[in-house]
C-alpha cells in the first residue's frame, strides 16, 4: 500500500509511511523484490501497478522536524533540496514555513504529498501539503495521504475517543502499538488473499516506517519483528502454536533501513524446519533509492526486537480466524526471555516459544473468542 500518515496523540507525535515505489504496468523499469513476497519476477499480480523499488519516505531532518513524503520521486527530491536550502540559510524550520516554500516554488500538489511533524513552542504540530486532515478531537489528530489514505482513516475511526485518552508515560508505546495493529491488518490481508491482491492498496508490501517523538527528539522506531503462524486447540483445550511460516525484522543501521525476511517450511519426512527465500534488504532514503539492494542468505540480522507483531491464524472445526498479538518488550533481552528464540543455521531453523509468550498468546486468543461470542449474542 502507498500510504503516509501523521498523528498527534495527546502531547506525542507520530509519522508513518510505506516503503514501496510503484509505477504503471507499462513502465520500462524492472520489477523489484518485496520482503513479504517470494522473489519471482514481478511477484505482485497487480492490475495497474508494478513495484519498481523500495525506499525510506520519512526524512528526520533534526530533533524537532520530520516529514513523510508520497508522490513523484522527482518532486520529493525537489522538496528535500528546498529543506537543505532553508537549513543553509539558517532559517528555523516550521511546518508553515516549509509548506509556504513548497507553494512559492510551485511544487505541484497533484504530484507531491507531504505531512510534517514539528515541535514549535514546545508543542507537537501537524502540517500537510496535498494531504487530508481527518480525525480531530482533544486527544487525537490525524492527517493522511497516498492511495491507502482511506485505510488509515477507517482504521483510526473505529476507536472511541476514550482509547486516545492515555497516561502521558504510555504515549510512545501506545501510539506505536496502534500503528503496528494497523500494519498487522495489511499483513493479514496479504496472507488471507494468498498474495493475490489486485490493488496496491491491499499490500503490506514488506513493511512500514514509523517515527515517534520521544526522549526530546524525533526518532525512527527500530527493531520490529513480524511473524505469521498457525495454531489450533488440542484435545485438552490447550492452544498449540506451530512454527511461524514467515518472519520479518525491521531495524536501522546508520542511515539505512534493514529488513530481513524468511519463509519457514516444514520437512515432515525429516521432522525439521527449513528456511526459504532468506533475504536482507538494505533500503536507502528516497533521494537515493537506486542504491537499495538485496542480499540472499545474510545472517547478520537476527529475529529479535523491542516490538513484536505476531499474526496467528487459529484453525477450528467451525472455521478459522486470524488476529494480531502485539507486544513491547524491555529491549532485546526482554524479547528473548518473554517472546521466542529463532535460530537460523544454514537452512535449518530452531524455534522456542517462552512459557510467558504461550500463556499470553492463548489469553489473547481466548479473549478474542469471548468477544466474538458476545457480539453474536448482541446481534441476535
Amino acid at each position: 500500500m502507498t500510504m503516509i500518515a501523521g498523528y498527534r496523540l495527546k502531547n506525542g507525535g507520530f509519522l508513518q509511511a510505506d516503503i514501496l515505489l510503484t509505477s504503471s504496468k507499462n513502465t520500462p523499469l524492472s520489477p523489484f523484490q518485496i520482503p513479504s513476497f517470494s522473489p519471482s519476477v514481478d511477484s505482485t499480480p497487480l492490475m495497474t501497478h508494478t513495484v519498481v523499488g523500495l525506499c525510506q519516505k520519512i526524512l528526520v531532518v533534526n530533533k524537532y522536524f520530520a516529514v513523510a513524503f508520497a508522490g513523484s520521486v522527482n518532486e520529493i527530491i525537489k522538496a528535500t533540496y528546498l529543506i537543505d536550502k532553508l537549513l543553509a540559510e539558517k532559517i528555523k524550520l516550521t511546518g508553515k514555513r516549509f509548506i509556504d516554500t513548497l507553494i512559492k516554488n510551485q511544487i505541484n500538489k497533484l504530484a507531491l504529498t507531504a505531512i510534517v511533524l514539528s515541535v514549535e513552542d514546545n508543542e507537537i504540530k501537524l502540517t500537510n501539503f496535498g494531504a487530508e486532515p481527518s480525525i480531530s478531537n482533544k486527544y487525537f489528530e490525524l492527517h493522511v495521504g497516498g492511495s491507502g489514505a482511506e485505510h488509515a482513516k477507517n482504521y483510526y475511526k473505529q476507536f472511541p475517543i476514550a482509547v486516545f485518552d492515555i497516561p502521558e508515560d504510555d504515549i510512545v508505546v501506545h501510539g506505536t502499538c496502534m500503528a503496528l495493529q494497523q500494519f498487522a491488518n495489511h499483513l493479514i490481508e496479504e496472507y488471507e488473499d494468498q498474495f493475490e491482491s489486485e490493488s496496491i492498496i491491499d499490500l503490506f508490501g514488506g513493511g512500514f516506517e514509523l517515527v515517534s517523538y520521544y526522549n526530546g527528539q524525533f526518532q525512527k522506531i527500530s527493531d520490529v519483528v513480524y511473524a505469521y503462524a498457525e495454531a489450533e486447540f488440542n484435545a485438552d483445550g490447550t492452544l498449540q502454536v506451530d512454527h511461524p511460516k514467515f518472519l520479518l525484522r525491521s531495524t536501522y543501521q546508520d542511515n539505512h533501513l534493514k529488513i530481513r525476511s524468511v519463509e519457514i517450511c516444514q520437512d515432515e519426512e525429516e521432522d525439521e524446519y527449513t528456511t526459504r527465500n532468506d533475504r536482507t534488504f538494505t533500503i536507502f532514503p528516497v533521494t537515493c533509492f537506486q542504491s537499495t539492494f538485496v542480499k540472499d542468505e545474510c545472517k547478520d540480522i537476527s529475529f529479535v526486537g523491542e516490538f513484536l507483531c505476531f499474526i496467528i491464524k487459529v484453525k477450528g472445526v467451525h472455521g478459522s480466524f486470524t488476529i494480531p498479538f502485539i507486544r513491547k518488550y524491555d529491549q532485546l533481552v526482554g524479547f528473548l526471555a518473554k517472546a521466542f528464540i529463532a535460530c537460523t543455521e544454514k537452512d535449518n531453523v530452531d524455534f522456542i516459544y517462552s512459557e510467558t509468550f504461550k500463556q499470553e498468546l492463548e489469553e489473547r486468543v481466548i479473549n478474542y473468542m469471548k468477544m466474538v461470542r458476545q457480539e453474536m449474542k448482541l446481534t441476535k
